[in-house]
């Protein structure tokens, strides 16, 4: 399915720093929502439902054994994938027992959840030849974090705002700071081609940090400059 049509921005709660990252399990069931609360800390905030998150009710704080780093980490399958601070590494900590399951040496990583399960965006050098990093999209498997297969997509690093992965297409999102933005770059699994979409895409307060698709809801959570914002996608087909 691809995507037609981004809705404008609904604001579900203003709370925390300018940059953070909030989600729910993608392979979770219920209505639990996480969230991280700057580009650098050590709690995972969990919230029983959006309710209690609208009230600031958090149900549960896990205090990470390693400080966690950016805004691009997910929950999948209870457990909690981020960037180690100050490392190379990224972990897979078990939301359950507490414990790192998992942990593999792979710098500056963005993950992604969509349909067929977890991914990650890797900066890597361009082997043409042109001393730039081009963006590597991974899938992984949850279990060990070991990569299943690989994608050498067209994105440059530093060239984009955004970007999310919906039903195996990646899309990236032109800045991340300008009010009115939009898609312009989309990488497609299934087919191994690019295109240049013009999809309208809205950062209200100018500053948003995370953008992330939910497979369970099929919709974007957004972190806004100190705003937790939600996008309705609509597809062509």
């Amino acid at each position: 399915s691809r995507l037609f049509r981004i809705s404008e921005p609904v604001q579900y709660n203003s709370y925390g720093f300018s940059d953070g990252a909030w989600m729910r399990d993608a392979r979770g069931h219920g209505s639990v929502i996480y969230l991280t609360n700057g580009h650098y800390g050590s709690n995972l905030l969990e919230y029983r439902d959006m309710d209690s998150f609208k009230s600031g009710q958090a149900s549960n704080s896990y205090k990470l054994p390693y400080s966690f780093t950016g805004t691009g980490h997910v929950v999948f399958n209870g457990a909690f994938y981020y960037n180690r601070a100050f490392s190379r590494d990224i972990i897979r900590y078990d939301l359950r027992h507490r414990y790192v399951g998992a942990w593999t040496t792979l710098h500056d990583v963005e993950f992604a959840v969509d349909e067929s399960g977890l991914w990650l965006l890797y900066p890597a050098l361009d082997t043409e030849g042109f001393h730039q990093e081009v963006i590597l999209l991974i899938q992984l498997r949850p279990r060990d974090l070991q990569p299943i297969r690989s994608f050498r997509t067209g994105l440059r690093r530093g060239r984009y705002g955004n970007t999310f992965l919906v039903c195996g297409v990646l899309y990236a999102v032109d800045s991340m700071d300008r009010r009115f933005a939009n898609v312009t770059y989309a990488f497609d699994t299934h087919t191994f081609t690019h295109t240049m979409p013009s999809l309208a895409f809205t950062n209200l307060h100018s500053h948003t940090s995370q953008v992330s698709y939910c497979p369970l809801d099929k919709k974007l959570y957004a972190w806004d400059n100190g705003h937790q914002m939600m996008y309705d996608v609509v597809f062509a087909y």
